[in-house]
């Protein structure tokens, strides 16, 4: 007797300010899974779709009505840092397998918060920002910083972390500000900016909120005085022809870019270029990296997954057995990635604005950013 298709719940935004990622993300897992045909280990593959928003309360209600009305079998996502963290509790009752895709936040997956039902396949808050800081203090004259960051859980730790991380090198940061979630002008931030003795601002913005402060930022004239850096989510590729001119010169760090040099993403890019017209950014990465791990463990199991334990073995095996685009990544002991991390400035090749790589951080591991925040941990 055949058995019945196996149900993969999407629970990403398609509406609000995290739309770009949501779509990107969605886009990315559909394209591999056109790749095997939505199937694994003999079983069709089905996509749920749920708009959660971004918003905690609703991704709640979303998620509970996906395992429990839709019965879905695998859940991918969320986006934001606050909406992770709200559904941690749930998923972790009820034994559904969560693939996070990009939602950051460094608890998630420590000692603290960590579930055996969650995998992020995104670095964590720390992974790049914290590496970031020591980076900019060995490959630029930059001394003196101003953080800026969107005020939740994802901003918040990633300026923590960039923080960290420079001051341990040595450098000084002069002022932090955090603009609310969802602000469409930056003006009045960017005005007090001129009031500091800076070299650089290291920013954390993403979707929405990353279009209009890069824009704005280059429209006030402070990128003549005070170098634009910040983490790959600020300038992601499938934003650049909407950034246009403003985003010129910026470095950023990150787990991808669509200029990495390697046959896996040049296929990649390839292939998502011609399926959407865009080019990929981080969150379609992560989305086709989680339809991927779901494939292979599925394929690994000969598409038999009632036994939750096994299925939660098979997905941490398969991990090292695909080929991401942004290169070879494993589990640690929290199923947290270890991932390669990339450093870009953005450029213009050949009439075209592009992420190109300027450096290659390795595989850095949770466990190596947590000296400066996870006392005993």
């Amino acid at each position: 007797m055949a058995l019945p298709p196996l149900r993969i719940g999407l629970l990403l935004p398609s509406t609000g300010v995290d739309t770009t990622q949501g779509t990107d993300a969605a886009r990315g897992v559909e394209l591999f899974l056109k790749t095997v045909d939505f199937r694994a280990g003999g079983r069709r593959l089905e996509a749920v779709a749920a708009d959660d928003q971004a918003k905690p309360d609703v991704a709640r209600a979303r998620l509970q009505a996906l395992v429990e009305h839709d019965g879905v079998d695998f859940v991918i996502g969320p986006i934001s840092s606050a909406v992770a963290l709200a559904i941690r509790d749930y998923v972790h009752e009820a034994g559904v397998p969560l693939l996070v895709p990009a939602a950051f936040t460094r608890v998630l997956t420590s000692p603290l918060r960590a579930s055996p039902h969650i995998f992020r396949l995104s670095e964590t808050s720390d992974q790049a920002n914290y590496p970031m800081g020591r980076w900019l203090m060995d490959h630029t004259p930059h001394r003196r910083m101003v953080v800026l960051a969107a005020d939740f859980a994802g901003g918040r730790h990633s300026a923590e972390a960039f923080m960290a991380g420079f001051r341990a090198a040595g450098g000084e940061i002069v002022s932090e500000v955090y603009p609310p979630f969802d602000t469409a002008d930056f003006r009045p931030y960017l005005a007090d900016l001129q009031n500091h003795d800076a070299d650089a601002v290291y920013a954390w913005f993403a979707g929405g909120d990353a279009i209009w402060f890069v824009r704005q930022y280059h429209e006030a004239g402070l990128g003549r005085r005070m170098k634009l850096t910040g983490h790959s989510a600020l300038i992601s590729d499938s934003t650049l022809p909407t950034l246009g001119e403003a985003a010129l010169g910026a470095l950023c760090v990150g787990t991808y870019a669509a200029g990495i040099s390697s046959d896996e993403n040049r296929q990649f890019v390839q292939a998502y270029e011609t399926a959407y017209k865009t080019p990929p950014s981080r969150y379609s990465e992560c989305g086709w990296c989680a339809a991927a791990l779901i494939v292979q463990a599925v394929d690994s199991l000969d598409g038999v997954t009632a036994d939750r334990a096994r299925l939660r073995k098979a997905l941490v095996d398969a991990l090292p057995c695909i080929k991401p685009p942004r290169g070879r990544m494993v589990f640690d002991a929290y199923q947290q990635a270890i991932t390669p991390i990339y450093v870009t400035r953005t450029e213009r090749q050949d009439g075209r604005l592009v992420n190109t790589v300027i450096d290659h951080l390795a595989a850095v591991s949770q466990e190596a950013t947590w000296g400066w925040w996870n006392h005993g941990g």
